[in-house]
């Protein structure tokens, strides 16, 4: 789980929020996924999808989905990607982790409500106190009708969700590829789990996403190397300029983290073909 709502920064203005979509655009961005905090806290947010769609950028949100059901109506048809809600174990635990009794039902409900008005995905941190309930969270997205994808916690400074033990994580990624391989929803590759798993090697390329703080700078090379540290404006610098003026080189044989949000896009850029097949086609291992 990111510790990333704990950031005191302000909110944007809409049209900042706009400005920086047209500059993601224009530097040759294809997708983005808003996250949080908790996006669905904006009411201006259907005015900001609505312009990502516009551009048009393949638009996804991540959300806890306790405002899920209230709001979807709004948001649905501004998004053409995923709607990813973050579920991190069964009912106690999820509702444990989080800290609010009834969070659980709460985006439970958001998810029935909005499955058939948008793709709506489960987003499942793997750690310590919720390692036992992977295979349970993955009949979970059976049961609901939707697809899962998971990822080990990374411990960030200020996270308090520890990552499992090495054999835990090696058990589950074992568990999980049996259940990709009996066709369960799961959209992770079959070889994400083989690198959690310290089975497969993988080289970072944190180029291919380019993350933006809550005060419009970018993040660079990573949030997860600089525990989400901003740096240069996107209104003082042109995205295109900031990103190609780093020294990538220096982030060429980074396995700092196992997230998948890095892995995934990291493998298929390597044209690993295991990745690419698992992608084409989802639920065949």
């Amino acid at each position: 789980m990111c510790p990333f709502w704990r950031r005191s920064s302000e909110n944007l203005s809409t049209q900042k929020e706009k400005e920086i979509l047209r500059r993601l655009y224009d530097s040759g961005v294809c997708a983005i996924g808003f996250e949080g905090g908790e996006p669905l806290l904006r009411k201006d947010l259907p005015e900001i999808l609505a312009y990502s769609r516009s551009l048009p950028l393949h638009t996804s949100l991540i959300t806890n989905g306790t405002l899920l059901k209230s709001r979807v109506d709004e948001i649905a048809p501004f998004v053409s990607g995923i709607v990813f809600v973050s579920l991190d174990g069964m009912e106690k635990t999820h509702d444990r982790i989080r800290g609010v009794n009834g969070c659980f039902k709460r985006a439970i409900e958001g998810i029935t409500a909005a499955k058939n008005k948008v793709s709506v995905n489960l987003n499942t941190t793997i750690m310590a106190e919720n390692v036992h309930e992977v295979e349970d969270m993955v009949r979970l997205a059976k049961d609901l009708g939707i697809k899962i994808v998971l990822s080990v916690a990374h411990e960030y400074h200020d996270a308090d969700a520890p990552a499992p033990q090495t054999s835990e994580i090696q058990k589950a990624a074992q568990q999980l590829i049996e259940l990709k391989k009996k066709g369960y929803p799961i959209m992770n590759s079959t070889n994400y789990f083989r690198v959690i798993a310290k089975e497969k090697g993988w080289k970072c390329k944190p180029w291919s996403i380019i993350n933006i703080g809550t005060d419009g700078r970018l993040v660079l090379p990573c949030y997860v190397h600089n525990q989400y540290e901003t740096g240069v404006s996107v209104f003082e610098n042109g995205i295109r300029a900031a990103t190609s003026s780093f020294d990538w080189e220096v982030m060429q044989d980074c396995v700092k983290c196992n997230l998948h949000c890095y892995v995934e896009p990291s493998l298929v850029l390597s044209w690993d073909l295991r990745s690419w097949a698992d992608w084409i086609f989802p639920n065949k291992a």
